[in-house]
Order: C-alpha cells, then structure tokens, then sequence
C-alpha cells in the first residue's frame, strides 16, 4: 500500500489489515504485524491512506 493513494474497504481488508476501533480519533485506524495504518474517510466508500507507523509507537 502507498502513502496518499485512495483504497476501498475491501481493497483494505483483503491485504490482511484489521480494523482496531480507536476512540477520539476520527481517522480508521488499520493494523498488520508491527505496523499500524491511518486512513482518511472520503466520504465515497474510499480511505485516503495517510500514516504508516510502528505499533510500538502507537501503543505507548
């Protein structure tokens, strides 16, 4: 996946990310092993992806 490029939910789901429902945050936060993924909502069914960081780091 590419920074700034625009994924559907299924073109997300089927690369093996999982879905982590964060409070107070309003992108939809993504992770795969020790990566952790951000995404835009669009509004049209499509995530801008936006992030990419290690998990350890989001997790603090």
């Amino acid at each position: 996946m590419k920074v700034n490029e625009n994924y559907s939910l299924n073109q997300i789901e089927s690369t093996g990310l999982v879905e982590k429902n964060i409070k107070d945050l309003e992108a939809k936060v993504f992770t795969k092993d020790n990566k952790v993924y951000f995404f835009e909502d669009l509004e049209n069914r499509y995530y801008r992806l936006y992030s990419i960081i290690n998990k350890r780091s989001f997790f603090l």
